[in-house]
């Protein structure tokens, strides 16, 4: 599923004699690789940076995902590795993981609430193998503060049928049209998510 949070009909920023050419930041945190792939697709269509999210320390062993479902539920913000980028130096920035529980995986709610005073404008899409998209990326959109450019959900059918590509495709040429404000991301307020 692709949605818009503006009109189709709004004109390209690339098109825009004075607008410069935007610059994206995929910033994703995946587990099993299944995020990894679709940021890297909209990395690879947008010509985007591209900023993995890492746990300050690795998750493994027999009760790894339930816990990490309970941090999900509880909203937990676990310690994360320290970014390598600047989201100021970003005009959108692309934000994706997985869902847990019907909730954002709990480090991207860590580097959201880290690093959202920097982002000027932002666009959302995350993976899964049930259900709880919309909750998640609701949950994601508020504790940014603002609504997103456009967003994504990829599930296990289209994960697994190879549908995934298309529809990551086309969120990312859907971004890439939205009109790019040159604001200042101070002016965001979060949400409790």
């Amino acid at each position: 599923m692709v949605g818009l949070a503006s009109d189709y009909g709004a004109p390209s920023a690339r098109s825009d004699r004075n607008c410069t050419v935007p610059r994206f930041l995929v910033a994703y945190y995946s587990w099993t690789g299944n995020t990894e792939k679709v940021a890297n697709l909209i990395a690879e269509t947008l010509s985007a940076d591209i900023e993995r999210i890492r746990d300050a320390e690795p998750r493994g062993g027999p009760f790894a995902f339930p816990s990490a479902v309970v941090a999900s539920l509880l909203k937990s913000s676990p310690p994360i590795s320290q970014p390598t980028k600047n989201v100021a130096d970003y005009d959108v920035v692309i934000l994706g993981c997985p869902v847990w529980a019907s909730n954002m995986a709990t480090p991207m709610r860590t580097y959201i609430m880290r690093e959202n005073p920097g982002i000027k404008q932002v666009a959302l899409f995350c993976t899964l193998g049930g259900s709880g998209g919309k909750a998640a990326l609701a949950r994601m959109a508020a504790l940014c503060g603002r609504a997103p450019l456009a967003d994504l959900i990829v599930n296990g059918i289209a994960t697994y049928s190879g549908n995934w590509r298309g529809l990551t495709e086309s969120f990312a040429r859907q971004v890439q049209t939205q009109p790019v404000r040159k604001s200042d991301a101070a002016s965001h307020a979060p949400a409790a998510a």
